[in-house]
C-alpha cells in the first residue's frame, strides 16, 4: 500500500512538470552564429525541437529598439540539435523569441527566450536603453557583487518567483526567490565563467480560452535568459 501511495505521488509530481522540464534557449557561438535549442539547461543541446518550437520566430533587437526577424536553419549533429543562422551576427546582439508550446495538463504553455550578448548594463537606469518587449522578461544588471536580475510580468515586478541559475556546463548554481521588487541577486561565485542561464516560471490562473480547439484553464509562462559572465570582459 505504501508503494502504491508513493507511485501516485510521483505521478502527481510528474504531471506538474512542464513539457518534460525542457525549455527553449538562445545563444551566439564564437563564430557569431545564432543557436536556438530545446533543453533542460544551456548545456543540453541535443534534444529534438517540438513542432511549435521549431517554427518559433527569433528576433534581433537593434540599438534603436526595432526588431529584425532572423532566418534560422534546422541542424542535427551529434553535438547540436536545433536551429542556427547561416550568417554570423554581432556577438554583442540582443535576441528574443516567444513561442506557444501547446496545452499541457489543461494549461497553455508559453515560452519566452532572451539572449544578452556583450556587457551587461551597470545600472537599472541603463537597462531601458537595451530591452526586449516580452510580457515576461528579466532585466540584468552587473554589480560589484555579481549580477542582479529584475523579473517583470507585463511591466510589473514579479514577486516570490523562483529563479534558477545555470552555468555553461548545465549545473544549477543557485535557486532564489524574487523580492517585492522582482529582484534576485547572484554573487560572483554563483555566476561562473562563460555562458550562464536563468529560468523562471509564472502561472496566470486567470487566463483561460482555447487553442487549436482545445480548452485551457490557465496559462503557464516560462522565461529563459542567457548571458556571459561580466568578469569575462575584464580578462
Amino acid at each position: 500500500m505504501k508503494t502504491l501511495k508513493t507511485l501516485v505521488a510521483l505521478c502527481l509530481i510528474a504531471a506538474a512538470t512542464p513539457a518534460y522540464a525542457h525549455f527553449p534557449w538562445l545563444a551566439i557561438s564564437e563564430d557569431g552564429n545564432v543557436q536556438y535549442f530545446f533543453g533542460e539547461n544551456p548545456a543540453d543541446r541535443t534534444y529534438k525541437l517540438p513542432g511549435s518550437i521549431a517554427k518559433a520566430e527569433v528576433e534581433l533587437v537593434t540599438a534603436k529598439g526595432t526588431k529584425e526577424k532572423l532566418d534560422l536553419n534546422a541542424v542535427e549533429t551529434d553535438d547540436f540539435v536545433g536551429r542556427t543562422s547561416s550568417k554570423a551576427i554581432d556577438t554583442n546582439s540582443l535576441l528574443q523569441s516567444k513561442a506557444t508550446f501547446g496545452i499541457y495538463h489543461g494549461s497553455r504553455l508559453d515560452y519566452y527566450t532572451i539572449h544578452y550578448g556583450g556587457k551587461l548594463p551597470t545600472s537599472l537606469e541603463d537597462v531601458s536603453k537595451r530591452s526586449v518587449d516580452l510580457d515576461l522578461k528579466a532585466h540584468l544588471v552587473d554589480t560589484e557583487q555579481g549580477v542582479d536580475a529584475y523579473i517583470t510580468w507585463k511591466g510589473q515586478p514579479l514577486a516570490d518567483a523562483e529563479v534558477q541559475l545555470y552555468c555553461e556546463e548545465g549545473h544549477e548554481e543557485a535557486s532564489k526567490k524574487t523580492d517585492s521588487d522582482g529582484k534576485v541577486s547572484f554573487t560572483d561565485k554563483e555566476v561562473e565563467d562563460g555562458l550562464n542561464g536563468i529560468m523562471v516560471g509564472h502561472t496566470a490562473k486567470d487566463e483561460s480560452g482555447s487553442l487549436n480547439d482545445k480548452k485551457y484553464q490557465s496559462a503557464s509562462h516560462y522565461l529563459t535568459v542567457t548571458f556571459k559572465d561580466p568578469q569575462d570582459f575584464e580578462k
